[in-house]
């Protein structure tokens, strides 16, 4: 144990010296989970954070500079198994940095009761002591026992599912392809696209990266509307975008892009824009791409909710640059992130999509990893599914049927190297993870190439599929027939 949390040290919640008591007995194990603060204490706890504490690890506790977060799968990886006298101790002998050990031992528990609020454990009826023989008798779990327990048969039956089918391409094929249904204008070419999206009244919209895969230095509109029917309505956005990526239609109809590169000056942003094709207003600085509350390095997809919350998922390059959940209130203020390279649960590279099911839950296609991870709205991990194959897009409809577009799955070593799998769009359940159909891509030969087929995906409210296509620089329609 001793050797343990002396590793985690270096990584928690400051530098300095650990020395911690080991867990003593309890007659009644405690967690948590089991309300062990007051909602006054976390009051208190939240003004000597901001005091204290907030000028390393950031007012939304993401962790700033070299401090490490205090929120989000790493945190509570790190911490998961231990005690609150662990982390008690800790913050005690290391914080604030330039004066450890100078606030009181009841200033330390109200910190640590803001930490446990922050993160989502309740409070409770009795304040959380100041001693931490005392608290090495509470153990600090990460994920709520039922929940833990859930997520665990959900991945279990998910697995089972996988298991009883020895082909995951077997699911069966009800829907019949139409390439051309959007119109396009006259003089115009798709081009490559990985954003599509269907509003309200059944209009298609499309972020087509200017006849080319990529808009710098042209003069056209990348966003395309088209109405039910296929015929071309209008197009916005010229010189405002260098390679749009996500598309996103939210609750107003309101029309949400990523630009997934950046060259200095422009770049590396979420637009909104309205029906008209005004720009409502962007997150991110122009230009600049880097890790930061206020910046992205390679947005991939945006998602709002239907509370205003955005998520942006941010990476898309291999353990290089971000590989980061960013949450941010209705007025794009940032909330939190979390994530970060590797193959760990919790862990992602390439987080390409995102999407929301009927209970909330947040679903990231961790694409270089080959699997869906299912967080809540804080970012605690829930479960991870690898039965939807490698996801470059997802879709969640409004009765929990998952979409998952498929665009990158290869035999040889190296990129995209996923034997066995099929590229094409897996259509199951988002409450128990079953597959149960699939669409496969057509194109002949897809170990030749890094990417073919739908990579982008968004279903209207009648069940018609639309993917978008990058090396084909097609949106397709998918329906079934009656």
């Amino acid at each position: 144990m001793m050797k343990r949390i002396a590793l985690l040290g270096a990584v928690a919640l400051g530098l300095g010296a650990l020395v911690a008591a080991e867990p003593q007995a309890q007659d009644t194990p405690r967690s948590v989970w089991d309300g062990v603060y007051t909602e006054a204490q976390a009051e208190r706890g939240a003004a000597a954070y901001g005091q204290a504490c907030g000028k390393c690890h950031g007012a939304q506790l993401a962790g700033l500079g070299e401090a490490k977060p205090l929120t989000g799968p790493e945190f509570l990886g790190i911490w998961n198994g231990l005690s609150l006298g662990d982390l008690y101790d800790r913050a005690r002998k290391t914080m604030p940095l330039d004066r450890p050990a100078s606030l009181s031992r009841e200033t330390y528990a109200d910190i640590v009761a803001y930490v446990l609020k922050f993160n989502g454990f309740p409070a409770g009826g009795a304040e959380l002591d100041k001693r931490s023989e005392v608290l090495a008798g509470i153990s600090f779990e990460a994920f709520k026992p039922q929940a833990a327990a859930r997520s665990a048969t959900v991945f279990a039956s998910a697995a089972a599912d996988t298991a009883a089918d020895p082909d995951p391409n077997g699911a069966p094929n009800p829907y019949v392809a139409d390439p051309g249904f959007l119109k396009m204008p006259p003089g115009r070419t798709m081009g490559s696209t990985s954003g599509v999206g269907v509003d309200s009244r059944g209009h298609v919209w499309v972020a087509e990266r200017c006849g080319a895969n990529n808009c710098a230095g042209s003069r056209l509109d990348p966003i395309l509307e088209f109405d039910a029917q296929g015929r071309f309505v209008k197009a916005f956005g010229a010189g405002m975008l260098l390679f749009p990526h996500g598309l996103f239609v939210d609750a107003h109809d309101h029309i949400w892009v990523t630009d997934g590169h950046s060259d200095g000056t422009k770049g590396a942003q979420v637009l909104e824009f309205d029906g008209s094709g005004k720009l409502l207003r962007s997150l991110g600085k122009p230009g600049v791409a880097q890790e930061g509350p206020d910046t992205f390095v390679e947005p991939n997809a945006v998602l709002v909710a239907k509370d205003g919350t955005i998520f942006v998922a941010d990476g898309h390059t291999p353990d290089k640059g971000a590989a980061r959940i960013v949450k941010l209130d209705a007025k794009g203020r940032f909330v939190k992130q979390w994530g970060e390279h590797g193959s760990a649960p919790g862990q992602m590279d390439v987080p390409h999509t995102l999407a929301l099911d009927s209970k909330g839950r947040l679903f990231v296609g961790d694409r270089w990893n080959n699997r869906i991870e299912i967080f809540d709205q804080q970012g605690r991990l829930l479960a991870v599914w690898p039965q939807f194959s490698r996801p470059s897009g997802i879709y969640i409809d409004r009765n929990d049927v998952l979409y998952v577009a498929d665009s990158e799955s290869r035999t040889p070593e190296g990129y995209g190297h996923h034997p066995g799998w099929k590229r094409g769009i897996r259509i199951g359940s988002a409450a128990t993870g079953k597959v149960t159909a699939f669409i496969p891509d057509t194109e002949p030969n897809p170990d030749k190439g890094a990417t073919s087929g739908a990579e982008g995906i968004w279903v209207d409210g009648q069940g018609v599929i639309y993917g978008a296509q990058v090396m084909q620089r097609a949106v397709v329609r998918y329906t079934k027939p009656r």
